[in-house]
């Protein structure tokens, strides 16, 4: 595992550890539901299988992702190219649920893991994140076009 993936995943395990204390001692004992923004990137993936996998041996337990909004920028070749592909594996090898709208993915979660590759979105798709009152971890989008 490189250097960089490693210190998102120190994050990453952050986030879950504040994530989880917004809920009273007696919610502390169900799994955190989470929801994915921005299906564009590999991030989906690799949190996705270290949520949802239990044998996998790097398995964080105690969350889940549960539900997905695609997102994705017409304008940015990565995500062009990326984003149906993730879309499916998410929703086909995971049974990851994908919703329409960011709203809608609000209903569905205890918290929100925004990660479209395209960084200039993430206001906008955070803004309702914010107004469902749900934590959020933004991840550092790159513009690559």
């Amino acid at each position: 595992m490189n250097k960089l993936f490693f210190q998102a995943i120190l994050l990453f395990a952050a986030f879950l550890l504040f994530a989880k204390g917004t809920y009273s001692q007696s919610d502390s004992e169900k799994t955190l539901r989470l929801g994915i923004i921005g299906l564009d990137t590999s991030h989906v993936i690799a949190f996705t299988e270290l949520l949802n996998d239990p044998s996998n041996p790097e398995h964080v337990p105690g969350a889940r992702v549960v539900a997905a909004f695609k997102g994705g920028s017409p304008d940015n070749e990565t995500s062009r190219k990326y984003l149906e592909q993730y879309t499916s594996e998410l929703r086909d090898k995971w049974k990851v649920e994908i919703v329409p709208d960011i709203p809608a993915l609000c209903q569905k979660v205890d918290a929100v893991l925004l990660e479209s590759v395209d960084g200039r979105p993430h206001l906008q798709q955070a803004k309702p994140v914010f107004a469902a009152r749900k934590p959020v971890c933004l991840s550092l989008g790159l513009l690559r076009d």
